[in-house]
């Protein structure tokens, strides 16, 4: 999948993820997925815990019909939300009011700190008491790793001229993809109201350096979340989990 081009780390993360989930929970549970895209995670969510449902939430109709199109299989487990995490309307329209579990993987690095704390605020109520919320981002450190070292730079100059060339040139061939098939044709509109822009999208909003883990653990105290500890890492990427 061409994500791996810059994403090298995504199989290990989302497999860090699903092992924090089954280490925890036994039986059914029910996890929120935050900025699901087209359910890369909530896919290996429901195939890894055959009694797990997911209510997945995405800004991005296009990525959510995608997403339910694909994981069609799933549709009695599976809830697909249209809403914007920055709003703070936006827990309004989910179908449930209490998960288990909320996950996210790369995909809160989008929002500014403030939008960040704002989401823990609004996401601790809605996470059931000895619940999880496990977050596998680019979460730099803003503390310096020893004497004479600097923080963590920006991931990006580390992935390689040429596997962002390689991101590029396979993400304008999706999307151009989308763009021609006419059962897209209404998402592509509603889209386009929603997050008015070029085809392929463009990044114009968020953080150019994502807020750090140091600013996360301290979101999550200030919303009431008993602990945070970090379940996996690598380079910048890490799996941050707090516990409800």
């Amino acid at each position: 999948m061409f994500l791996e081009t810059v994403d090298p780390t995504r199989a290990e993360r989302v497999g860090g993820i699903l092992q924090v989930l089954g280490g925890h929970f036994r039986g059914p549970f029910t996890v929120l997925d935050l900025g699901s895209g087209p359910g890369t995670l909530t896919a290996r969510v429901l195939g890894h815990f055959p009694s797990s449902r997911v209510v997945a939430v995405d800004t991005d109709p296009v990525l959510l019909r995608i997403g339910g199109a694909a994981l069609h299989r799933y549709r009695r487990r599976t809830a697909w939300v249209l809403a914007d995490l920055r709003e703070k309307s936006w827990s309004s329209a989910l179908p449930a009011r209490r998960f288990d579990a909320a996950v996210s993987s790369l995909a809160l690095h989008w929002l500014k700190e403030d939008e960040i704390r704002a989401l823990y605020r609004g996401l601790r109520p809605l996470v059931r008491s000895g619940g999880l919320l496990v977050n596998g981002d680019y979460l730099p450190s803003s503390q310096p790793k020893g004497p004479g070292r600097t923080v963590e730079r920006h991931w990006e100059p580390e992935r390689g001229r040429a596997g962002l060339r390689a991101f590029r040139t396979e993400w304008e061939r999706w999307w151009g993809a989308v763009a021609k098939e006419p059962s897209m044709r209404d998402v592509l509109q509603e889209r386009q109201v929603r997050m008015p822009g070029k085809i392929p999208p463009r990044r114009t909003t968020g953080p150019r350096i994502p807020v750090s883990l140091e600013a996360h653990e301290q979101a999550l105290r200030d919303a009431g979340f008993r602990e945070s500890t970090v379940g996996w890492r690598d380079r910048g990427f890490r799996i941050l989990i707090g516990a409800r």
